[in-house]
């Protein structure tokens, strides 16, 4: 069976590195970032844009998911409510073998990661707060929890490879 695996977790986490490590490593394997369905310019939040997005992003779940050549599909976005992840898997209707996990760390960890990423221009420095003030919301989601706080991207994928039992 399929395989759909949703990695979440705060702004900076290193959650688009750490897929990409898994995907990697995975044969017949696609990898899809939602923040690829949330570029907009100018980003606007708003009922009509988040609706786009999720059905965006559920279209090509499932287009993956039908695809025979794909065995595994892996999808990491920003994941801080049940209600999100929850939504995404409503619009599915193809059978797969589902694995969540939320990517969390200290609040040192994500500031010394997302202070690099930001140096470097990939982050705006003023959505550090809103990056730390979410770390808690992943501790009541129905995910499997990883600390990476003490974690590289390839001992953070070990720990998934390990946990998704390849």
């Amino acid at each position: 069976m399929k395989k759909l695996i949703f990695i979440g977790g705060p702004m900076g986490i290193g959650k688009t590195t750490v897929s990409k490590e898994l995907a990697s490593r995975l044969t017949q394997s696609v990898f899809l970032d939602g923040d690829w369905c949330w570029d907009l310019h100018p980003f606007v939040v708003n009922e009509e844009n988040k609706a786009m997005v999720i059905k965006n992003i559920t279209f090509l779940l499932g287009s993956f998911l039908r695809n025979s050549t794909i065995n595994t599909v892996i999808f990491c976005w920003v994941m801080h409510e049940q209600a999100i992840i929850n939504e995404l898997l409503d619009g599915l209707d193809e059978p797969f073998e589902f694995h969540s996990f939320s990517l969390i760390s200290n609040e040192q960890a994500l500031t010394e990661r997302f202070m690099k990423d930001a140096a470097q221009g990939k982050r705006a420095v003023e959505n550090l707060t809103n990056s730390l003030n979410r770390l808690p919301l992943y501790q009541q989601l129905d995910t499997t929890c990883i600390d990476v706080s003490a974690h590289s991207v390839q001992e953070t994928t070990d720990i998934l490879m390990q946990q998704l039992l390849i």
